[in-house]
């Protein structure tokens, strides 16, 4: 068999092992359904007085689609990292938690043919919920009755996609934890640590240039227009996803028993 072949041999299966899985099911709903739902309960909520009104002007300002898209930009900031980070981690680890790694060498597939079609099927499904929630939030906008130009409102949603996109390549690096790990357990526990690192990158200063928090800085500064340094910023999820994909196909190359 090619690599060509191989690799749609190996894509083939882990697609069917994770559409039925009931981490990315469950994963997914609450991604999409309870991330557009929390934006909604924020953005109706402001002006209110009640104790989720002042948390929630904390990311929603105005009663209107920016309020409810820059809510949900913030939110997806971080669940998608973790919901992401998580789908990773368990995609990669579960073949040394199940004990299927072994199977793994009697068959006419290579290894590292098995983890791009793993990384395949992950950045289809990340690129999937990112369309999906993005959909889902200007579905609630309308029935809200929100009104806009189609222009504001595109590029709002566009703001929303991308954030969710770089959150995405930023959970790939927990295919090398949990590769390492040898279990999915390390990946999560990698993204939640990853998580709190940023929120402190934040706090002293330097958020801009920490690739994990970056993203969600540029959504809580209101995802203005991009200037050089913020472009930079932002761009650097990709060689943090390059890093990551090169040093687990390495790994899984040489995957031992």
């Amino acid at each position: 068999m090619t690599a060509t072949q191989q690799w749609r041999a190996a894509l083939a299966v882990e697609w069917i092992k994770f559409r039925a899985a009931p981490v990315s099911i469950v994963t997914s709903v609450l991604l999409v359904v309870g991330l557009m739902l929390i934006s909604l309960a924020s953005v109706l909520a402001v002006g209110g007085s009640s104790a989720f009104a002042a948390k929630a002007a904390a990311v929603s300002t105005d009663r209107g689609w920016a309020g409810l898209f820059d809510g949900a930009t913030q939110i997806s900031s971080v669940a998608s990292l973790l919901a992401f980070g998580v789908v990773t981690g368990w995609m990669f680890g579960r073949e040394f938690t199940d004990g299927t790694v072994t199977a793994l060498y009697g068959i006419p597939v290579s290894r590292p043919a098995v983890a791009a079609a793993k990384f395949t099927v992950v950045a289809a499904w990340m690129c999937a919920m990112a369309l999906s929630l993005t959909a889902a939030v200007v579905t609630g906008g309308w029935l809200l009755g929100f009104r806009g130009s189609s222009g504001e409102v595109a590029a709002l949603a566009g703001k929303l996609l991308l954030v969710t996109l770089l959150t995405g390549l930023l959970a790939l690096p927990c295919a090398c934890v949990a590769t390492t790990g040898r279990g999915y357990l390390a990946a999560i526990g990698a993204v939640i640590a990853v998580v709190v690192l940023a929120q402190v990158a934040v706090i002293v200063g330097i958020g801009g240039w920490f690739p994990f928090a970056a993203p969600g800085l540029w959504a809580a500064a209101g995802g203005g227009v991009l200037g050089a340094t913020a472009v930079v910023q932002l761009l650097l999820a990709l060689p943090v996803a390059a890093l990551a994909l090169w040093l687990t196909l390495r790994m899984w190359r040489r995957l031992a028993a």
